[in-house]
C-alpha cells in the first residue's frame, strides 16, 4: 500500500497516511480517507482539501465547534494492559500538625495532621524524643508517644510541665534529642497515596445509504510512490469524527468514576444499554482536582489580586509548578483581564515562556495570555468547553466561572528515567492491538468486501481510555459562582 504525504496547510509538516490514491475519482476501500487523517494533517477542517460547488458548502454558523486540545497540549498518553491502572505517590518527608492540650498537664491531643509522613507509636507519626517547634517559637519535647488514641505527652523545653490549654496549637517536628546510652527510636513506616482509575469505552458511528455514499468528496494528492491520484471522503463523517473526539475529551475532563454499579442498579435494570453488561466510567480532570487537589471558592465576586496572592502562596506551599496553564471559563477569563489591565500586567517582560520554548509569539498563537506573580507564571486561555451553550456553557451550568490551574512541567522517575507529566491519557493496548483510536467500515455499499447485506456504509469509531493525574496537590481550581 502506498504512503501518501500530504503537506499541512498550517505548518508545512508532512503527515503519512496509509491509503492508495487511484488514477480516477472512484470510491473504493483502498483509497478511502477519513476525517481523522485529514484533520491530523494540520488543517482546521477536512474541507480545506476539497473542491466543492457553492451549493455544497455548509455555513459554519457556530465556527469551529471542536473542543479538543487540552489533553493533547498539556498531557501525554501511555498504553495500559488492564482496564484499571494505578500508581503511588510519596507523602511529605516531614510532619506538621495542629493540636491542643486537654485533660491534664502536658497531654497533647493531635486534632489534624497536615502532612502525614507515616506511622510510629500509637496512631500518630510522633515518637519519644521528638522535638516540636510551636507556632509561637517555643520548643517542646515528646516524653511519651504511646498514649492511647491521638494523645501524646509533651514537655516544654526550658519550662517543663505545661498547664492545660496553655500551649501552642500548631506544631512541626524539627528533630529529636536523646540521652546518653539510650536505644534507637522507633522507625517511621512511610505512607504513600494510592491513585487508581479505569478506562471507559466510547463509541460513535455514521451511517449513509448506498445512494448517499456515492456523494463522496474527492481529494487530489501527490504521492512520491504512486504519483498523482485521488482519495475519497464522506462529508457527513466529519461531524461524526468531531463529535467522537469531543466525547473522548469530555470524558477526560468532566468524567465521574463508576466501577460498574450503574449497570447493576435495580432502578436501571434491563432497560440499560446492553442489558447486564457492566458499564464503567473514568474519573476526569475536574473530579480529580475537586476531590484531591486545591480549590479556591471565589463566590460571586470578581477575582482580586489578593486571591491570586493566596493562590500563589498555596501553590508554593504544596510545591506547585512555576509555570501553570490556566484554562478559564469566559466569566473568570474576563475578570482576570480586567484585573490585569488595571495593574498594567500582561507586559512582555512580566512572564516566563519556558513551556513555549521562551517564545511569546508561540504562546499567543496558541491563544494564551501570560502573566507572573510571586515567581509563578500563569498562561491563561479561555477554554471553549466551559462556554459552549450546547455543552457546559448552557443555562444553569457553573463552569463559565471555573479556572483550572494545571502544572506545565514534568517530573522524572528516579528508577526508569521516564518523564512523568502532570496528567495523561491511558488507553487499552496489548500484543500489537491498540484501542486508542479505532476506525473501520462496515456494510455492503461501496465496500469491495461486503460485511452484510444492508445497503449502507457505516463508519465506526471506538476508543477505550481513561484519565490519569499526578500530584493533585500541585493543581488548583478557581470556582466563581
Amino acid at each position: 500500500m502506498a504512503t501518501v504525504n500530504i503537506p499541512s496547510a498550517s505548518s508545512g509538516n508532512v503527515v503519512k497516511m496509509t491509503a492508495t490514491p487511484s488514477n480516477v475519482a472512484v470510491a473504493t476501500t483502498s483509497n478511502y480517507v477519513s476525517s481523522a487523517d485529514l484533520i491530523a494533517s494540520g488543517t482546521d477542517t477536512a474541507g480545506s482539501f476539497h473542491k466543492r460547488d457553492v451549493d455544497e458548502q455548509l455555513i459554519k454558523r457556530y465556527g469551529d465547534q471542536g473542543i479538543t486540545g487540552l489533553m493533547e497540549l498539556l498531557g501525554s498518553k501511555k498504553e495500559t494492559h488492564s482496564g484499571t491502572f494505578e500508581h503511588y505517590e510519596e507523602t511529605f518527608l516531614h510532619n506538621s500538625f495542629t493540636g491542643a492540650v486537654a485533660g491534664g498537664a502536658g497531654l497533647l491531643t493531635v486534632t489534624s495532621t497536615e502532612t502525614d509522613t507515616g506511622s510510629a507509636d500509637g496512631n500518630t507519626a510522633l515518637r519519644d524524643g521528638d522535638l516540636l517547634l510551636g507556632g509561637s517559637g517555643l520548643m517542646y519535647y515528646v516524653s511519651d508517644a504511646t498514649a492511647p488514641n491521638d494523645d501524646v505527652t509533651i514537655r516544654q523545653i526550658a519550662n517543663g510541665a505545661i498547664a492545660a490549654n496553655d500551649c501552642d496549637t500548631s506544631f512541626a517536628v524539627v528533630g529529636n534529642a536523646h540521652a546518653e546510652r539510650s536505644g534507637q527510636p522507633v522507625g517511621i513506616t512511610p505512607r504513600v497515596h494510592q491513585y487508581n482509575n479505569q478506562c471507559q469505552i466510547i463509541k460513535e458511528s455514521f451511517t449513509v445509504s448506498g445512494s448517499e455514499a456515492t456523494n463522496a468528496v474527492y481529494v487530489k494528492v501527490n504521492s512520491p510512490e504512486s504519483g498523482t491520484g485521488y482519495l475519497w471522503y464522506l462529508q457527513g463523517e466529519a461531524d461524526t469524527h468531531q463529535r467522537f473526539l469531543d466525547y473522548s475529551e469530555l470524558a477526560m475532563i468532566v468524567g465521574i468514576k463508576d466501577d460498574g454499579t450503574l449497570s447493576n442498579n435495580a432502578d436501571v435494570g434491563s432497560t440499560f444499554v446492553d442489558g447486564n453488561s457492566q458499564v464503567k466510567t473514568t474519573e476526569g480532570l475536574l473530579s480529580f482536582m475537586e476531590n484531591r487537589g486545591q480549590s479556591m471558592d471565589l463566590g460571586s465576586s470578581a477575582i482580586t489580586m489578593a486571591d491570586f496572592d493566596a493562590a500563589v502562596k498555596s501553590l508554593d506551599k504544596y510545591r506547585g509548578a512555576k509555570e501553570m496553564a490556566l484554562y478559564a471559563g469566559i466569566d473568570l477569563s474576563l475578570d482576570i483581564d480586567d484585573l490585569l489591565a488595571s495593574q498594567g500586567a500582561y507586559a512582555a517582560g512580566g512572564a516566563n515562556y519556558g513551556t513555549f520554548a521562551n517564545n511569546k509569539d508561540m504562546a499567543l498563537n496558541l491563544g494564551f495570555n501570560s502573566f507572573s506573580r510571586g515567581g509563578y507564571t500563569f498562561h491563561k486561555k479561555t477554554y471553549d468547553l466551559f462556554n459552549r451553550p450546547d455543552l457546559l456553557g448552557g443555562a444553569g451550568f457553573k463552569f463559565n466561572g471555573f479556572g483550572m490551574c494545571i502544572p506545565m512541567d514534568s517530573q522524572k522517575d528516579a528508577k526508569s528515567g521516564e518523564k512523568i507529566p502532570s496528567l495523561r491519557m491511558r488507553y487499552k493496548a496489548a500484543n500489537g492491538y491498540s484501542r486508542e483510536m479505532e476506525h473501520w467500515l462496515t456494510g455492503s455499499a461501496v465496500l469491495q468486501n461486503k460485511t452484510n447485506e444492508t445497503d449502507e456504509l457505516r463508519c465506526n469509531y471506538r476508543t477505550e481510555r481513561g484519565f490519569e493525574g499526578f500530584a493533585p496537590n500541585r493543581f488548583l481550581l478557581f470556582k466563581k459562582s
